[in-house]
């Protein structure tokens, strides 16, 4: 077995080419307008015809988990894969302990499997991806075809660095092999998975891929968080500024924001956000509050994702196309850096007006605004000042 998956992975690697016309490092070919509010979409198994990504004021540009590379123009496809574990139903957890026992990683107990989530038809097969033949299968089983295919992104999910599965160890015969703690802030499995994610760029970027990735951060060291999204050229934030129809707000939003004017200005980013309840009938001052935030925090490759949040089952409302009229705004590109006003709100200067943005959960700020009339969303004239309720955000059109 050893053998025929070497042997395969080379002539699948060769035969995308290996002179210099065929095997290029990854150009970011990616295209985000600098103005409006770029969109991605979450999955889009419910989305029958896609037209729908031009039809409006701002596009989708980029879709995470395609069911298909073929799409319209200037929209990139990424094939979905979840990072630690095994993408194939058909090759569930007996069969990996038929083939490759040593492969599936348990936890603490050595007998349950790490599989983080468990579906209607089980969990995928946890698998070691610190082991070089692993990784090699992985990417000669599952992500090369997928390039072949003619997908020129992956998006790698579940890139949990707080080690969500709870991820111990392995059998080698009859012999147990530790590998973490299985705890968060666990430096080894740190090391393994920026090193598992940094291999997929390192070999992927040569082909004309990238590699997009769902990364949780939270309560992980910042010098790991870094070269995580270093890793990547698509940091997919699950988290956005509205999680489980919430808005996040106070330290968290800090910790957040601090991030993102890291991240944006150089890298690609997707700001998913789960409002409450479907997008169609989510509450205005929701909407206008995601997308303050994401122009608040853009760069040249930031998109935008809102997607609904059923509260009562606890279920991200994915797959489906959604938009509402407010997202049709467009103030142009940003004049500068986002700045805090005296007020303690966020403000920055677009072209064509202005965000607003009060991170608060508790306090109302008043902001003092330039000379001239600003126009709101709904149509409001405002001069001289804003008032903005706690965890609100405001769009202001010249």
């Amino acid at each position: 077995m050893k053998n025929h998956i070497g042997c395969c992975f080379l002539l699948i690697w060769a035969s995308f080419g290996t002179n210099a016309q065929s095997v290029r490092k990854f150009d970011g070919a990616l295209y985000v307008p600098n103005d409006g509010l770029p969109l991605a979409q979450a999955f889009d198994a419910k989305i029958a015809d896609p037209s729908v990504y031009h039809l409006h004021v701002n596009k989708v540009y980029f879709i995470w988990g395609a069911k298909s590379p073929e799409q319209p123009a200037g929209v990139v496809a990424s094939k979905y894969f979840p990072s630690m574990r095994n993408p194939d139903r058909n090759r569930t957890i007996e069969w990996y302990k038929k083939y490759h026992p040593d492969w599936i990683m348990y936890k603490e107990d050595r007998i349950t499997p790490a599989y983080g989530f468990i579906y209607s038809y089980g969990g995928a097969t946890p698998l070691d991806i610190s082991n070089p033949k692993v990784r090699d299968y992985y990417l000669n089983e599952f992500i090369l075809p997928a390039i072949k295919a003619g997908y020129k992104m992956v998006a790698m999910d579940n890139v949990s660095l707080s080690n969500m599965p709870k991820c111990v160890g392995h059998y080698s015969g009859t012999q147990w092999v530790p590998l973490y703690s299985g705890k968060k802030g666990d430096p080894a499995f740190h090391r393994d998975l920026v090193d598992w994610i940094q291999f997929l760029s390192d070999t992927l970027h040569p082909l004309g891929v990238g590699v997009a990735a769902n990364i949780k951060v939270n309560d992980s060291p910042p010098d790991m968080v870094m070269k995580m999204l270093n890793a990547v050229d698509i940091w997919a934030d699950e988290t956005g500024f509205t999680h489980g129809g919430k808005n996040i707000t106070d330290e968290a939003w800090e910790k957040t924001f601090s991030l993102l004017r890291k991240i944006t200005p150089v890298k690609g980013y997707v700001c998913v956000n789960q409002v409450n309840g479907t997008v169609e009938k989510a509450p205005h001052e929701q909407i206008v509050w995601v997308m303050a935030n994401f122009l608040l925090c853009r760069g040249p490759k930031s998109m935008l994702a809102i997607t609904g949040f059923d509260t009562v089952h606890k279920k991200t409302m994915y797959q489906q196309f959604d938009y509402r009229p407010e997202m049709d705004v467009n103030i142009g590109e940003p004049l500068d850096a986002p700045y805090k006003d005296r007020s303690n709100a966020w403000v920055r200067a677009f072209q064509k007006g202005m965000v607003l943005v009060n991170p608060s959960s508790n306090d109302t700020v008043t902001v003092k605004l330039a000379k001239g009339k600003w126009k709101t969303l709904n149509g409001d004239l405002v001069s001289r000042k804003m008032v903005i309720p706690p965890a609100s955000g405001v769009i202001l059109m010249k």
